[in-house]
């Protein structure tokens, strides 16, 4: 699963959720099965989802407000869709509206090797197309994960999730930077789109095997807005939530920018990117068997650690940009690991938490996306206003500070604050 936006849960009660720690040896069978198919997605979007954006760019002669307008319409496109989704399709089961995203979302990328070079004038509307898409998928599978994945899979399945989803973000970009190298032109970039497709074509056909769970029920979205001051628990995770996309895409789109600056070449993009990713396989699974009552030393050590790298950036040179990614790549699962957990564990302290899940996975969507268009906003709003690599640096710089408050929240939420201790 991206985040590119981040998994949700399984169904614990408040009684469970207070009760001693387990954390299970091994995955069930149902999870297994979720998390297979999340794989087989993230490869697809790990192949591409760097050079699309770095096509726009590079297909528009350097032009960073192209890339931040697709990115725009994208995040504006996954909160409508999200909102869609639980007004129009309420009893829709989770498993459909997963396997529909995917679909969409391959339909995407073949769209972008159809349009060619017109593409570019399109970026607005494309982002809101690929939002559209993702933001289906990422609804179903939100669910699907808080039905499926049991309360003491949790840590694991996250661990084995991020450990995969840097796996593929290693081998993904590296070889899809080296395919661009190879082919040369915007045939490269098109045969990429196409690796990217067959990937989702895959993860379709996989998705079959995923159990069937109920549809959210009617998410009246006024009441998915008012749940971060009408639950205070989950007034904190949101903000946690927002300031966690406004860092994704900051990063995203930040670093792209910030190696196209330093070196033209297509394979230094998949260089850097599967470097970081690398350097975080490990450290995924390490902080997934982390405890609870350890997560938040763990939670600042990483957030402290990510903040200081990120004056690496300050030098230039690709060297620099190499040893944050590698850097970062370690430090951060830290926090984003166990953060997946404590979201969840949010939600299980709400004993209507059954019938409300449509509604927090609506709200948690809606937190990510807001976060992540704040992200594009700065970004586009200081482009104005000084260079690129000024633009750039402020923007990454502002969400490495906010990793600190997301590790304050996460570990100052007064319903979680005993596992904290």
């Amino acid at each position: 699963m991206v985040s590119i936006g981040t998994p949700e849960e399984s169904e614990s009660t408040l009684v469970a959720a207070e009760a001693a720690p387990v954390v299970a040896q091994r995955l069930r069978r149902p999870s297994r099965e979720l998390l297979a198919t999340g794989a087989l997605v993230n490869a697809g979007l790990a192949a591409s989802s760097i050079f699309v954006s770095l096509y726009f760019y590079v297909s528009s002669s350097g032009s960073i407000t192209k890339m931040a307008l697709f990115a725009f319409g994208r995040y504006g496109g996954l909160i409508v869709m999200s909102v869609v989704v639980a007004g129009v399709f309420p009893e829709v089961a989770p498993r459909k509206l997963l396997r529909a995203g995917v679909a969409v979302t391959g339909i995407f990328y073949l769209s972008l090797i159809v349009l060619g070079h017109h593409a570019t004038s399109l970026a607005l509307p494309l982002g809101v197309f690929n939002g559209a898409a993702q933001g289906v998928y990422w609804f179903g599978v939100n669910t699907l994960i808080y039905d499926i994945v049991e309360s003491d899979e949790r840590g694991r399945y996250y661990g084995f999730n991020f450990a995969f989803l840097n796996v593929v973000n290693v081998v993904g970009p590296f070889g899809a930077g080296l395919v661009i190298a190879a082919i040369g032109g915007v045939a490269g970039y098109f045969a990429v789109f196409a690796a990217s497709s067959a990937a989702f074509a895959t993860a379709f056909l996989v998705s079959r095997c995923l159990r069937d769970t109920a549809g959210i029920g009617g998410v009246p979205v006024r009441e998915a807005l008012r749940l971060p001051w009408s639950q205070p628990d989950w007034g904190r995770i949101w903000t946690l939530v927002a300031f966690r996309g406004f860092k994704q895409t900051a990063g995203a789109l930040g670093l792209i920018v910030l190696v196209a600056l330093t070196t033209s070449s297509s394979a230094a993009q998949g260089e850097f990117a599967a470097a970081s990713a690398l350097a975080g396989v490990g450290t995924s699974i390490l902080a997934g068997k982390v405890s609870p009552d350890r997560r938040g030393k763990v939670m600042w050590v990483g957030a402290g650690a990510f903040v200081v790298a990120t004056g690496l950036l300050f030098h230039a040179g690709l060297a620099s940009l190499l040893a944050y990614g590698i850097v970062t790549g370690l430090v951060y699962p830290a926090v984003m690991v166990p953060v997946a957990s404590v979201i969840l564990e949010a939600m299980d302290t709400d004993p209507l938490v059954n019938e409300r899940r449509g509604g927090y996975v609506l709200s948690r969507e809606i937190a990510v996306n807001v976060g992540r268009l704040g992200a594009v906003a700065l970004l586009l709003l200081l482009l104005n206003l000084g260079s690129a690599r000024m633009a750039v640096l402020v923007t990454v710089g502002v969400a490495a500070v906010l990793q600190l408050a997301v590790a304050g929240l996460a570990t100052g939420s007064p319903v979680r604050s005993k596992q904290f201790a």
